[in-house]
């Protein structure tokens, strides 16, 4: 049986930074790869470094990594977003996947959704009623509608990429379990 867990990243701890390199180096390189930019592994690691320190900063951020059967498959970075992007969302309070990644070789088996799954989960409890994400056009975009996400026609600036939106309906919410099993 396939066991999905979710660890919470830590700032002082050498072993999940390790385990977090592990699938963070190959998500930046296939996001900047489509997006035509080039970082070195060294690069990539001081970025991962620097977003692990802010950990317990806030209690609705959060960094976390997927593990199945002991193995990590996935990361993600995500949180209550306090403002509105400039004013192109309607009110604050959105919860936001700023990075979600699962290895290659475990895509389209389903530890995707789970994890997805669990994020909803959490940003719901932290009080988000709705979702974005600003995907990659290449692997994100299908992955985010199939997980609800609707394009509003809106586009960050920042990120320049498009600004998907999804509702977080009653009836998805899935409850609290924060290990899965497929």
């Amino acid at each position: 049986m396939n066991e999905l867990k979710f660890i919470q990243l830590k700032k002082d701890s050498e072993e999940l930074f390790n385990m977090a390199k592990e699938v963070w180096v190959p998500f930046i390189h296939e996001v900047n790869a489509h997006d035509g930019i080039k970082q070195t592994d060294h690069e990539i690691i001081i970025g991962l470094k620097k977003r692990i320190d802010i950990q317990g900063t806030r209690k609705d951020m959060h960094f976390e990594i997927a593990l199945l059967n002991d193995e990590v498959i996935g990361i993600a970075m995500f949180a209550i977003d306090l403002g509105t992007i400039y004013g192109l969302l309607d009110q604050p309070g959105y919860g936001t996947v700023m990075g979600f990644y699962i290895k290659p070789n475990h895509r389209r088996k389903g530890f995707g959704r789970m994890f997805f799954e669990h994020i909803q989960t959490v940003l719901k409890k932290d009080g988000a009623t709705k979702m974005y994400v600003c995907p990659d056009s290449v692997t994100g975009i299908p992955f985010w509608r199939a997980m609800g996400f609707s394009d509003s026609g809106k586009f960050d600036p920042d990120d320049k990429k498009f600004i998907y939106i999804k509702f977080i309906h009653e009836e998805e919410f899935t409850g609290t379990n924060s290990n899965k099993t497929l």
